[in-house]
């Protein structure tokens, strides 16, 4: 799993796209908007940081799933089922090959914000605001994983984008969630995205994390964890 891992890593920085896209768009997205919307710095400095670099998370995440759509196109896969790797490893190296591409884009936003915005927060903060960030795109590398397992290499990439604009539109990452109409706010009370911003922004500002979003996360992992392994499982049937 490990061998998996170090190739699965080393192949997908090699990638100038996705190295452009995925890790440098969110920060592009901050520059602008802050500059526009923050110039004086502040708190809305901070929520700019916390939102953007959800989007990134979220895009690295789920951008997993069409390299696994690829992958079961070529054959890929059946070639690793007479490998000794269980099925549990392939999927848990994919999982935690999303945790590590997921990285770099929050480091590029979140040191960006604290070098060239202003942004000061002791390193007890700086700390949990990755760690909650991080931690929290889990959901979406099941998300991604299930797209992989399910598209195919010709729509696995709009669905990845369709589901990731969904996720970062409804969940308040790219729209504010204080604008949006509060029937959209209630449903994306259940979306793992708004959650995401919330419990990172908390511990951006101080205050706890809330039990609801621990929860919502944990379900969506669960339950798409779930139908992620089931899938694996019948297609090696």
């Amino acid at each position: 799993m490990s061998a998996l891992l170090a190739s699965e890593v080393r192949r997908i920085f090699r990638s100038p796209r996705f190295v452009i896209f995925t890790v440098g768009l969110p920060l592009l997205y901050f520059l602008i908007f802050s500059g526009i919307y923050a110039p004086d710095g502040g708190a809305a400095v901070v929520v700019l940081m916390v939102m953007m670099a959800a989007f990134g998370a979220i895009s690295a995440s789920i951008s997993v799933g069409g390299r696994v759509a690829s992958e079961r196109h070529d054959g890929w896969n059946r070639q690793l089922r007479l490998t000794p790797l269980p099925g549990w490893g392939y999927l848990a190296a994919k999982a935690v090959t999303a945790m590590v591409v997921v990285l770099p884009a929050l480091l590029l936003v979140f040191g960006v914000a604290a070098v060239a915005k202003g942004v000061e927060l002791d390193a007890g903060r700086w700390l949990a605001v990755l760690l909650t960030a991080w931690l929290s795109v889990l959901p979406f590398a099941a998300v991604g994983l299930a797209i992989g397992m399910a598209a195919t290499p010709d729509s696995a990439q709009g669905m990845s984008t369709v589901v990731m604009l969904l996720f970062s539109i409804l969940g308040g990452v790219l729209i504010p969630a204080q604008v949006l109409a509060a029937a959209i706010v209630a449903v994306a009370q259940f979306l793992p995205s708004y959650w995401i911003v919330a419990e990172t922004m908390a511990q951006a500002f101080g205050a706890r994390l809330d039990a609801r979003g621990v929860l919502v996360m944990v379900v969506w992992l669960a339950v798409v964890g779930v139908l992620v392994i089931v899938r694996y499982r019948r297609a090696a049937g």
